[in-house]
C-alpha cells in the first residue's frame, strides 16, 4: 500500500470510530426539571421522562429521590426503565440499592436483569457474580 491509501484507511477507521462514540453528533440538552414534571404522568409519559433523564448519566443524580418511587409503580415497564436509568445515573444513585436489592426477589426475569444491570452500575460488590436463571424453563 502507498502512503496516500494508508492515510485515506486511516481517515476511514477514524471515521468510523468517531460514528460510534458519537463524537461529531450534536448533544441533545436535556430539561431535568421538564422531565422531572413527566414522572408523575401515565405509563408512557413517565417511561419516556425516564428514557430521557437516563441519557444524562451521573448528570442526573439529583434525580435519584423522584426516580426511587417509579421502582413501586404498577406498570412494569415503568418499574424497569427506572432501574435502567438509576444504573445510568451510577454510583450517586446508591440511596435506591436497598430497594433493587428487594426488587431482585421476583420470578419476572426482565425485572431481574435491569435490576442486576443496575446494581452493577451502581455498586458491582452488591451483585458479584450472580446470574439470572431463565425462569421459563
Amino acid at each position: 500500500m502507498n502512503s496516500l491509501m494508508w492515510k485515506r484507511l486511516a481517515g476511514a477507521l477514524l471515521g468510523v470510530a468517531l460514528m460510534a462514540t458519537g463524537c461529531g453528533e450534536p448533544v441533545e440538552k436535556v430539561d431535568l426539571n421538564a422531565q422531572l414534571g413527566n414522572l408523575s404522568g401515565d405509563a408512557d409519559t413517565k417511561i419516556s421522562a425516564l428514557a430521557e433523564i437516563a441519557k444524562m448519566g451521573a448528570e442526573a443524580a439529583s434525580a435519584v429521590p423522584r426516580i426511587v418511587p417509579l421502582l413501586d409503580d404498577e406498570d412494569p415497564i415503568v418499574r424497569r426503565t427506572a432501574a435502567y436509568t438509576l444504573g445510568t445515573i451510577g454510583p450517586d444513585a446508591k440511596a435506591a440499592v436497598p430497594k433493587l436489592r428487594e426488587m431482585m426477589r421476583t420470578n419476572d426475569r426482565d425485572q431481574a436483569t435491569a435490576v442486576a444491570n443496575a446494581l452493577r452500575a451502581i455498586e458491582p460488590a452488591t451483585v458479584g457474580d450472580l446470574r439470572i436463571e431463565n425462569v421459563a424453563n
